[in-house]
């Protein structure tokens, strides 16, 4: 029942209790037409102030809240690099905390030896361990180059599943989510990126000493020019 109609019944009660005898009052007509229509009017406003409140809320909703954004790419392989020289070294000695590294390394020095273990032995120890140290080093940069390349070829699928999310970001937190979280697999990739260059200089570099090792030994045995070629008494 609206109040229009309640204010209307309240008129008419009034009117009709009084008693027979007595005098007939004056009611005011206009101030109650006037009364209703300033009820209805604040019962609009107020009607209008609940809407507004209503979409103040679900704009609320649009910018706040879990969407979920960072539960993408959860199974990605993130620290798949040795973070230290120790680890490094430790992966080409077929141990530390990179067994994936590690057995890439050791597949690697077996596919590429050419000398085998008999022939091996044949040499002596500082021999053998300047063609070990050779190996190693050679088979660590190929180890590091295939787990780039799988990690990469991985990585272009599972960027797919961000491009993907693009369709299901319903409204402005999902879409700033979504933002943030292809910002920061960016980041990520930038960092493995920097990674794999230092890898491959510090390889590069421990290539170099063995190098200047192999020519220091080699000059070593050879003894002093002038008493080279002296006959043995």
């Amino acid at each position: 029942m609206s109040i229009r109609t309640l204010c209307l019944i309240a008129v008419c009660l009034m009117t009709f209790t009084l008693p027979a005898r007595a005098q007939w009052a004056v009611v005011d007509a206009p101030a109650i037409v006037q009364l209703i229509q300033e009820v209805q009017t604040m019962e609009q406003e107020l009607q209008t102030a609940r809407d507004q409140l209503s979409q103040a809320k679900q704009a609320l909703q649009t910018m706040t809240g879990d969407r979920g954004m960072e539960l993408l790419l959860s199974g990605t392989p993130r620290n798949y690099l040795p973070t230290s020289w120790t680890q490094l070294m430790g992966a080409t000695q077929g141990g530390g905390a990179y067994p994936g590294l590690s057995s890439d390394v050791h597949n690697a020095m077996i596919t590429n030896a050419v000398l085998t273990s008999q022939q091996l032995t044949l040499l002596s120890a500082p021999e053998q361990q300047r063609i070990i140290a050779a190996r190693q080093v050679s088979a660590l940069q190929q180890a590091l180059a295939q787990e780039a390349l799988t990690n990469s070829s991985g990585r272009f699928a599972a960027l797919q599943t961000l491009i993907g999310a693009i369709s299901s970001a319903a409204d402005q937190k999902a879409i700033l989510d979504l933002q943030a979280r292809i910002s920061a697999e960016l980041g990520m990739l930038q960092n493995e990126q920097t990674k794999l260059q230092i890898l491959h200089q510090a390889t590069l570099a421990q290539a170099a000493v063995n190098q200047q090792q192999e020519r220091e030994l080699v000059i070593a045995g050879q003894g002093r020019f002038e008493t080279r070629f002296q006959p043995v008494p």
